[in-house]
C-alpha cells in the first residue's frame, strides 16, 4: 500500500489525467512498457484493462520506493528495460526531457515497439494550458514532486513530424481533455 502522501498524489493524478482514454488504446493482452511511470496509476489500470504484462521505468526514487510492490518498477530510465513490446506509453513526461533528447528517445521507442501512446498537453489550448502552467510551476518550484526543470511542450503539428521522423507511419492525435481542466492530448503513433 503506498503511504498517505504517495496516495493522495495517486489520486490526484488519477482525477485529472484522463488515464482510461488512453487505457482503452491498448490491445488486449498486450505486453505494455509505461516509461516515467510515476506512482503506477496507468500500469495498474493497463493491467486490469487486459494488459498481459504492464512494466514501467521511472527515474524518481521517491516514487519507485512509495510504488505498491504488486506493480513491476524500475528504477531508471527507458533502457532500463530490454526488449520489444505491444504497446509503450508515456503520460506527462516529456516536459521533464530537454527537448534535444526527445528525437533520440523516440527512434529508441520505435525501435521496440509498433504502437506508442504519447500523452502530453496541447499547448494551442490557451486558458487550459495556463492553468496547467500554473499548476507545474508549483509542482517544480514549491512542492519539488517533479524532477521537471521546466516546462516544455509543442504544437501536434511538430509533434506528428518528430513521431514520423522517428519512424512511426500513422500518427493520429485525440482530444482526451473533455471533462478536465488540462488540455490533455493523445498521440497514437502506430508502424503500419
Amino acid at each position: 500500500m503506498l503511504p498517505a502522501g504517495a496516495r493522495l498524489h495517486a489520486l490526484i493524478r488519477f482525477l485529472t489525467c484522463p488515464f482510461l482514454r488512453v487505457v482503452a488504446h491498448l490491445p488486449q493482452g498486450a505486453r505494455v512498457l509505461e516509461i516515467g511511470a510515476g506512482h503506477g496509476v496507468f500500469l495498474a489500470l493497463a493491467r486490469d484493462a487486459g494488459a498481459a504484462s504492464a512494466i514501467g521505468v521511472e527515474p524518481d526514487l521517491r516514487k519507485v520506493f512509495v510504488a505498491p510492490r504488486s506493480l513491476p518498477f524500475l528504477a531508471g530510465f527507458d533502457d532500463a528495460v530490454r526488449g520489444r513490446f505491444d504497446a509503450i506509453a508515456m503520460i506527462d513526461v516529456l516536459y521533464a526531457i530537454p527537448k534535444s533528447g526527445w528525437d533520440p528517445l523516440f527512434a529508441r521507442i520505435a525501435a521496440r515497439t509498433e504502437l506508442f501512446l504519447l500523452k502530453e498537453m496541447d499547448p494551442r489550448r490557451r486558458l487550459k494550458n495556463a492553468w496547467n502552467r500554473l499548476q507545474e510551476t508549483i509542482s517544480i518550484k514549491l512542492t519539488r514532486i517533479t524532477m521537471a526543470e521546466a516546462i516544455v511542450f509543442e504544437e501536434p503539428e511538430a509533434m506528428i513530424a518528430r513521431l514520423t521522423r522517428a519512424g512511426f507511419t500513422d500518427v493520429r492525435v485525440v482530444a482526451v481533455d473533455r471533462g478536465y481542466p488540462h488540455p490533455h492530448v493523445l498521440y497514437v503513433a502506430r508502424k503500419q
